[in-house]
């Protein structure tokens, strides 16, 4: 296996059952590496099950020797962009995780990196350990959490991401800066809009549009 780019998304397909035509019913969805991309032979990915979904469901069951297509894409160099904004849902962190690690591991890449990440409760983010101590050693990089059910003490933002939380985490629209982002369809909607069908960008709605951005300024994972 040889080095993989960063960030490679890595889109899943499987074969699960049959179509009314009989035709197989292939599923595809993307999941990212959370390991180092130099690392040889192996990468691990950062998946949870959810009773509805299929995919995660399908990972669970893997037993050694099983296979499983994949394909990447989107490959980062470093200071491609002055300033990079991510907006992450749930286990969308993981894209986030994988540039975050490959930016501030290479002392020559000046990019400024700022995060916000939301999930339902403070128990359910996933690599905050890992991303406070980058925010601690890293001056050029910020993260902000959002949880839609607080507990007690709290100390981040509670309820939905609004427009005012995106004007002072992310970098303003320029095609100097990029914006990522990667979450569940609520999320998605609520932000950018969803891909297309196909898994293309599609078209830019929601926050970011309204704040005039534009398609080039904006990438979904």
């Amino acid at each position: 296996m040889t080095m993989r780019n960063v960030a490679s998304c890595l889109l899943t397909k499987a074969a699960m059952g049959t179509k009314k035509d009989g035709k197989p019913n292939v599923i595809i969805r993307p999941y990212t590496p959370i390991s180092d991309p130099y690392v040889r032979g192996h990468f691990d990915l950062l998946v949870k099950t959810y009773p509805q979904e299929k995919m995660s469901k399908y990972f669970a069951a893997l037993r050694p020797g099983d296979t499983l297509e994949m394909k990447s894409k989107l490959p980062y160099s470093a200071n491609m962009k002055a300033r990079t904004g991510m907006i992450a849902g749930g286990t969308g962190i993981t894209p986030m995780f994988q540039v975050l690690n490959e930016i501030l591991k290479n002392p020559e890449d000046k990019t400024q990196v700022s995060l916000i990440y939301a999930n339902l409760t403070p128990d359910d983010i996933l690599l905050k350990n890992e991303l406070d101590k980058l925010a601690e050693k890293h001056p050029n990089f910020k993260v902000f959490y959002v949880v839609d059910k607080p507990t007690r003490y709290w100390g981040g933002g509670s309820g939905f991401i609004t427009k005012d939380i995106l004007v002072k985490g992310l970098p303003p629209p320029s095609d100097g800066n990029l914006i990522m982002v990667c979450g569940p369809p609520g999320l998605m909607n609520h932000i950018s809009g969803d891909k297309a069908p196909d898994k293309s960008q599609g078209q830019l709605t929601g926050l970011l549009k309204s704040m005039g951005y534009t398609e080039d300024q904006v990438y979904k994972f």
